[in-house]
């Protein structure tokens, strides 16, 4: 069977940059569209010259192509080297697994039919719809959290203080930390002064009306919704908001 190198890279290409779309979604974070198009196309390229490079190069390829592509698509969160690096890891380890549970379905699909995908265009193709379900249950879930937010009475206590406010459920905050794996919330600026909740635990990139923004953490002892009571991270966003106070994450109600 001949095999066409373009084939080769059009299939490594989308499959490269699906996952990597695939990957950022699983961390909550915008896609920044050159970036990965430019990382996706360097492992398009390596893929696609790996059989016929070095040995030597090739055990390069296996063990820095995930981390060069991760830190080509997004750049790590956090407000020193230590966050910083355990997003990456974090990042990396995702787009790893998805890598190789992909893998898996190609193989299974192709043993399945007794043809090997990666020889057709079907493989590309299926990335390309990967990619596009991605956007539209993205899109779905932007649409359903903008009409399905309602407010309830809160109550918030950190540094020792504990206040009853009105709090937004917004089904569309998904919102959880990655290191510690508890639920954010997003402060208004009178809360935040309210509150004595000034240590802060680090950072989190956001997407706002206004565009994206990094909030910075603090620790909440505890939030009480609906006799529900739960701990969690406050994202300090130094905004007023109109009837609100706090930004419940959606887990919360």
């Amino acid at each position: 069977m001949s095999v066409y190198i373009e084939l080769v890279i059009f299939n490594n290409f989308f499959l490269d940059l699906m996952l990597l779309y695939a990957t950022l979604s699983v961390r909550r974070r915008k896609l920044n569209a050159l970036r990965a198009i430019f990382s996706a196309l360097f492992g398009a390229i390596c893929a696609t010259a790996y059989p016929i490079i070095p040995t030597e190069a090739q055990i390069c390829i296996k063990l820095l192509l995930a981390p060069i592509m991760c830190i080509a698509a997004a750049t790590p969160q956090g407000k020193n080297a230590k966050l910083k690096i355990g997003d990456f890891i974090g990042t990396t380890l995702i787009f790893v697994l998805l890598t190789y549970f992909s893998g898996g379905v190609v193989f299974g699909l192709s043993y399945a039919i007794g043809v090997d995908l990666k020889f057709y265009a079907v493989l590309g193709l299926m990335s390309i719809a990967v990619i596009a379900l991605i956007m539209c249950a993205k899109l779905i879930a932007h649409k359903r959290s903008s009409g399905t937010s309602a407010t309830c009475k809160t109550v918030v206590r950190a540094g020792g203080r504990e206040v009853s406010v009105e709090a937004l459920c917004d089904s569309g905050n998904l919102l959880v930390d990655d290191v510690s794996g508890l639920p954010i919330v997003i402060l208004s600026q009178e809360l935040e002064d309210k509150l004595n909740a000034r240590k802060l635990t680090g950072f989190i990139n956001v997407n706002t009306v206004s565009g994206e923004d990094s909030l910075a953490l603090v620790s909440i002892d505890k939030i009480s919704v609906n006799g529900r009571h739960f701990k969690a991270l406050g994202a300090l966003s130094h905004k007023h908001f109109d009837t609100f106070d706090i930004i419940l994450q959606n887990s919360m109600f």
